[in-house]
């Protein structure tokens, strides 16, 4: 059997819990009354409107080929390409498991294949460090934890007969 509380009090214990940021007294009295006629139902109800027609296989398939081909393709350019909306997007993305890192698209899990090559581009590494030492580890600068590898490579200059008439 269940102990009735007054509204106040409800509205009394959430305002010692979250203060100014509260809900109204009249808000919690509907509550009382709503769940008290036993319409404790937690979900949404059904409601009229067009149903979500842009969540489909096919647009699923073309999104994993739009995000395959390309990974650094933007949200508004997959909403452009799938005629979409934003949300619809967001639904199939999810679908899809990607997720958005660094400006590129990138599956969740990783697939066998991807954790065989990060192995293999890890032992090159490794193998790389032992044959150079110490000397292997100077380019690399780090800072606010990510780590960048410096490295210029050999630029020969092209000749350039602009350059000879400034210097004479």
């Amino acid at each position: 059997m269940r102990t009735k509380i007054a509204p106040s009090d409800i509205h009394r214990r959430l305002l010692n819990v979250y203060g100014d940021q509260t809900v109204d007294a009249s808000t919690v009295r509907r509550w009382v009354a709503r769940f008290s006629i036993a319409d404790s139902e937690m979900k949404d109800k059904p409601r009229s409107g067009r149903p979500c027609t842009a969540v489909t296989p096919r647009n699923e398939e073309h999104l994993d080929q739009l995000i395959r081909a390309n990974r650094l393709i933007t949200t508004r350019e997959l909403c452009t390409e799938l005629n979409i909306g934003f949300n619809a997007l967001e639904t199939l993305v999810a679908t899809l498991e990607y997720r958005n890192v660094c400006a590129r698209w990138v599956l969740r899990m990783l697939t066998q294949e991807h954790k065989e090559y990060r192995m293999q581009v890890c032992q090159d590494v490794l193998n790389q460090y032992e044959a150079e030492g110490d000397s292997f580890l100077d380019p690399i600068i780090t800072g606010d934890e990510m780590w960048y590898h410096h490295y210029e490579p050999y630029k020969s200059r092209p000749h350039n007969i602009a350059d000879e008439r400034r210097s004479h």
